[in-house]
C-alpha cells in the first residue's frame, strides 16, 4: 500500500516539476508540452488514488508549491 501512495505522490512531484519547467522555458511550444505533461501526471496520480480507494480531498494532500506561470 505504501508503494501505491508513493507512486501517486511521485506522479504529483513530476507534475510539479513540469510546471516549474513550463514557467522557466522561453519556448511557447515547450511550455505547452510541459503543461500537457503535468496534466497527464496529475491524471495518473488521481487514477492511482481512485483505483486503490483513496478519496482524499485536495486540501488533505500535502501542500504543493507552484510558481506562477508567466
Amino acid at each position: 500500500m505504501l508503494d501505491i501512495l508513493n507512486r501517486a505522490e511521485r506522479y504529483r512531484d513530476l507534475a510539479d516539476e513540469c510546471h516549474r519547467l513550463a514557467a522557466t522555458t522561453l519556448s511557447n511550444q515547450m511550455k505547452n508540452r510541459y503543461l500537457l505533461m503535468a496534466k497527464d501526471y496529475i491524471w495518473l496520480a488521481d487514477v492511482e488514488d481512485q483505483a486503490h480507494g483513496f478519496t482524499r480531498r485536495r486540501s488533505e494532500r500535502m501542500p504543493r508549491t507552484r510558481e506562477p506561470l508567466a
